[in-house]
């Protein structure tokens, strides 16, 4: 299963000189097969490059591996052809640092944190032009996550974006540049967002940050629900949901008519949802919910629950009254 070359285990071998002893990259394992193939890359990587170690880390609540380079970047792939030489620039240490006025912009301005998804390919010239010139923004601001994807490795993610060329930069799911990519117009996009656009990948970052009572704090000041933080009550992951419903809660504790409009554009999604889902949807019937709720669950159960679901309606019916 060896996808190295013999001139990039040279390209590898030759970086070793400089590369600082101690050098720890950390690969996140997930069941995605793909793990695999990351994980045979990081192992003779080592081989190359004594001084690299690699750590080991369970990513089972995600959904796609990554390997974490020393400079802050995701990077979702093998490197290979001109993908190589940037991975090996980001092990030695030699990202370049962001200016001080983009440095002072982002730190002064950026929230929420921001998303970036940066599409490359091995056969592209022009990737590793962008490759070095966004990696400093994962350097500059703990709020960036800053993700290098090889789109033929994980062709899937590059559909999902509507991805035709590389390199392309995607914010948040929503603002991309292709081609060139200029700095300053990606800070001034990342620190003048509004909330209320932010996708579910945004909002995700927020919770896990646990900033829920801000992100519950910026719809209030909006008085509206954020329309991505509907999608990750309904997301898949237990986590995810759980974080969502407690920027819920804490939502309801300002605002209690925000609070009952989640419930009411949760309720009609409800029967198309897995149990699991319908659970915590009839447990924030229970936490922030109002009276007019208590019949909606009633006719519910009339048409035939699992026992699971109807254990959490009679326990948010309790909380009602």
């Amino acid at each position: 299963m060896d996808m190295m070359t013999a001139n990039e285990e040279t390209q590898f071998r030759n970086a070793s000189g400089g590369v600082p002893h101690g050098t720890i990259l950390r690969l996140v394992m997930t069941p995605d097969e793909r793990s695999s193939e990351m994980a045979h890359f990081c192992k003779r990587l080592t081989t190359l490059i004594p001084q690299v170690s690699i750590a080991h880390e369970d990513g089972l609540s995600l959904e796609y591996p990554f390997i974490l380079l020393p400079n802050g970047v995701r990077y979702q792939g093998v490197p290979q052809g001109n993908e190589v030489q940037p991975f090996i620039d980001a092990i030695m240490g030699k990202t370049p640092a962001l200016t001080d006025p983009l440095r002072e912009r982002l730190n002064a301005a950026l929230f929420p944190p921001a998303a970036f998804d940066l599409f490359i390919a091995p056969q592209c010239s022009f990737c590793p032009l962008a490759v070095r010139r966004l990696a400093p923004l994962a350097e500059a601001s703990k709020l960036i996550r800053l993700t290098v994807i090889d789109s033929g490795l994980f062709p899937e993610l590059a559909r999902r974006q509507g991805i035709q060329a590389v390199p392309t930069l995607v914010l948040d799911g929503q603002f991309r540049w292709s081609g060139s990519i200029d700095l300053d117009e990606i800070v001034t996009c990342a620190t003048q967002r509004d909330p209320a656009a932010l996708g579910p990948a945004a909002l995700e970052e927020i919770l896990k940050a646990g900033a829920a009572r801000r992100l519950a704090g910026m719809m209030a000041d909006r008085n509206a629900v954020f329309p991505a933080l509907l999608e990750l009550l309904c997301h898949a992951q237990w986590p995810v949901r759980l974080g969502a419903m407690v920027a819920v809660e804490e939502l309801s504790a300002l605002k209690p008519a925000l609070g009952l409009q989640a419930i009411d554009a949760l309720w009609n999604r409800f029967d198309r949802v897995s149990d699991q889902v319908k659970g915590d949807i009839l447990f924030l019937c229970g936490e922030v919910g109002g009276p007019s709720v208590a019949p909606r669950i009633k006719a519910m159960l009339k048409g035939g629950a699992s026992a699971e679901v109807q254990e959490a309606a009679e326990e948010a019916l309790e909380k009602l009254k």
